[in-house]
């Protein structure tokens, strides 16, 4: 879970270290720029030690290791290092083996990171294309020469949409006032973001639970609303719950303080935390979108 630990300069040293030299390829190669952004956001944010030096640190797998002694930091610790191959597209098989090595070290069982990378990536789409959508219907089509979307973008130029699925999200628009389901109908039309089963649109599994969240919470679509749903989510998740969290602090929402404000962000997380109800992986909301917003919140005390 993302509670904010106390983490000693010893185990905060090791990590950001662990995390250098995942990025940099053990010293061999200089770190990016968002991989630079996702570790000082991990040591100011999360670690709360912005004073640690990290850099030019060769750790070995073995040293990490030792240099924690209660497996809660140890566990933390190795879900950061298992994101960090992730922090920018195209994924890196080579610091993906680099990170792996220091799982191995820490004990900690690399069969269960497939699920969580799975996982990872479904999440790390779901933002991207959140980061797509808000800049118009005019983006899909256009070239990204930099490679930066290229999966999302390949998602939707494969896309040949379902015109069963679009019908059935276009009839949310006749749902009562203060439902969930014209409040989606609402919140998409208000931005002119196509509907599920558009040939824009990628999939509901990726898309739908996410902006319910943003509805069902009254969470915008700034920077900080998308933290903040990033939050809500890792609280209200049964799996996977510090890797969604981290997502507000890798590309396309990196930060480090700026737009982030870590009150909104916790407080998020505990309403996520208190609802009686998952509303992150396998929720059927379709049962849900006739209800008012109102009896909801109250019902599931979010």
């Amino acid at each position: 879970m993302i509670h904010p630990l106390d983490w000693s300069a010893v185990q905060s040293r090791a990590t950001l270290s662990a995390l250098y030299n995942v990025a940099s390829l053990h010293g061999t190669e200089p770190l990016l720029e968002e991989e630079k952004e996702l570790i000082e956001g991990v040591r100011s944010i999360i670690l709360k030690h912005p004073e640690v030096d990290y850099e030019n640190q060769h750790l070995q797998p073995t040293e990490l290791a030792g240099l924690f002694e209660d497996d809660l930091h140890k566990r933390h610790a190795a879900q950061l290092i298992g994101l960090m191959p992730y922090a920018v597209r195209p994924f890196s098989t080579a610091k993906l083996y680099i990170a792996e090595k220091f799982l191995k070290a820490m004990d900690q069982d690399t069969h269960l990171m497939e699920d969580y990378i799975e996982a990872r990536q479904k999440h790390a789409l779901n933002m991207e294309y959140c980061a797509l959508r808000k800049m118009g219907r005019d983006v899909f089509p256009y070239a990204d020469p930099n490679g930066r979307n290229d999966e999302v973008l390949k998602l939707i130029k494969e896309a040949e949409g379902d015109p069963l699925v679009l019908a059935r999200y276009q009839s949310l628009k006749d749902y009562p006032k203060g439902s969930l389901g014209r409040g989606f109908y609402d919140f998409y039309s208000q931005f002119d973001w196509p509907l599920p089963g558009d040939p824009l649109w990628i999939s509901e599994d990726l898309t739908v639970r996410h902006d319910l969240v943003h509805i069902l919470c009254d969470y915008d679509i700034s920077i900080n609303g998308e933290f903040c749903v990033s939050a809500f989510a890792a609280g209200n998740s049964s799996r996977f719950n510090w890797m969604i969290a981290m997502l507000g602090f890798t590309p396309p929402f990196v930060s480090t303080v700026e737009h982030f404000h870590p009150d909104h962000f916790f407080m998020a997380y505990q309403r996520g935390v208190s609802a009686t109800e998952s509303f992150v992986d396998t929720w059927d909301f379709w049962p849900s979108m006739e209800l008012q917003i109102s009896e909801l919140r109250s019902r599931y005390n979010i």
